[in-house]
């Protein structure tokens, strides 16, 4: 076969997809048991065939590639979302979203005190602009913000959830790089992998353990089996990657890149409950907290149910590991904001900390393009894929364009090495 693609999530099956497409022979190893990587949906636990996305739940506006994959292949999107409001001043800042719904100690904020501390903080912040790199404490420190102010403020990294939701980059939130206009997959984010994948060949529950060279290509080595290519994609999150063995060792510059890499820690917490249209006019279209569910927004089903869908940071308190408990302070944060204790009939909590093969969230920017650039470098006929390795600041949108970048350097090589071996000799 001429290429090898580790890792079935989006980066892994937009690079399958764009070689198969262009007549390569091509294999995806996934180490789980689900197509999509951190796009996975459970499909079984609501009821009234609703659907969890226990990752990626939204296509942001700008994610075109996705989009226009969506619309090509007839999968249903939502209706358009504006998870949170413009600005005091009619623009997205990083004060955008403390005009939206918002529960601190499980009791609903007021309009007129989301309006004063939004208000402080895009004051301070055309004072005094975050740099990129400062995070969100420091910043807030710096500005001299209130402590209603700051507080509120340093909520919101826990939209792309982190240990330290107070410690996330400043570019995250202020302009902020996702929620303004977003669009839900009807029937869950994975269906963009799994639709891509369709006709090839993906063997699931194959954990690849060893790439080593040979003379001519590489032998790709899973516990069942050796498989011998041209060419290797490694689409798999960096703590998966980190656990591969290499023959010969990968060089420093790119070991460096992978070991100084963080992935957020965190998950999902997803909730059904009956009530739907009550629940949708008090809480929608999201509301943060500072609770273990740091920031959930709304999808409705039929038979006036609704879902929410949280973020969580893992904070080593345990709550990502019992369900019942976190399902109940989100149980909270929705009686909070309608005052009235809602009927919960089903829920699903995702802790992608402890995922053996993912071990994270999102791959953290930390290293900025330098940093990116080093991971996304191929070394000889292996090629690296996934968000981690993208220009692009959207997890999704980023690891599917990785994909069809990693497949344009193979298929350059391929053409250039044919026409090498077609010239005449003189």
């Amino acid at each position: 076969m001429s290429t090898v693609v580790i890792g079935a999530g989006l980066a892994g099956a937009f690079a399958a997809r764009t070689l198969a497409q262009a007549g390569e022979d091509v294999v995806v190893l996934e180490a789980t048991a689900h197509l999509g990587g951190r796009t996975r949906t459970n499909r079984e636990v609501l009821e009234h065939g609703q659907v969890a996305d226990l990752g990626g739940s939204f296509l942001d506006i700008g994610q075109d590639l996705l989009l226009e994959f969506c619309v090509e292949h007839d999968i249903t999107l939502k209706p358009e979302i504006r998870m949170f409001p413009k600005g005091p001043d009619a623009r997205y800042s990083g004060a955008s979203i403390l005009l939206g719904r918002m529960v601190i100690d499980e009791t609903r904020v007021d309009d007129a005190d989301r309006a004063m501390l939004a208000k402080e903080v895009q004051e301070a912040l055309d004072a005094a602009p975050p740099g990129e790199k400062e995070t969100l404490k420091a910043w807030a420190r710096r500005a001299g913000l209130s402590p209603q102010a700051h507080a509120a403020y340093v909520m919101q990294g826990a939209f792309n959830p982190t240990a330290r939701a107070e410690l996330v980059s400043s570019w995250h939130v202020h302009p902020g790089d996702i929620g303004r206009i977003c669009w839900i997959l009807a029937d869950g984010t994975d269906t963009m992998a799994r639709v891509a994948l369709e006709g090839l060949e993906v063997r699931l529950e194959t954990p690849v353990r060893l790439v080593e060279r040979t003379g001519g290509g590489y032998r790709v080595h899973t516990d069942s089996d050796v498989l011998s290519c041209d060419n290797v994609v490694v689409s798999a999150s960096v703590q998966a990657t980190r656990r591969i063995g290499f023959d010969p060792v990968l060089p420093s510059w790119k070991v460096e890149a992978l070991l100084g890499t963080p992935l957020s820690q965190g998950g999902k917490a997803v909730a059904q409950y009956r009530g739907g249209a009550d629940i949708a006019a008090a809480a929608g279209p999201s509301t943060m907290t500072n609770g273990p569910v740091s920031m959930f927004w709304l999808k409705q089903g039929p038979e006036d149910t609704i879902i929410a869908m949280g973020t969580m940071a893992d904070t080593g308190d345990g709550m990502l590991d019992d369900e019942e408990a976190t399902l109940a302070s989100l149980d909270r944060h929705i009686e909070a904001m309608t005052g009235v204790a809602p009927e919960r009939i089903a829920g699903i909590i995702q802790n992608w900390t402890t995922e053996e093969f993912v071990g994270g969230v999102v791959n953290l920017g930390t290293g900025g393009f330098a940093r990116r650039a080093a991971l996304g470098a191929a070394v000889g006929g292996i090629h690296f894929a996934g968000e981690a390795t993208g220009e692009w600041p959207s997890a999704m949108e980023g690891a599917a364009r990785s994909g069809q970048r990693v497949a344009a350097e193979i298929l350059q090589k391929r053409r250039a090495h044919t026409d090498l071996t077609a010239a005449p000799r003189s």
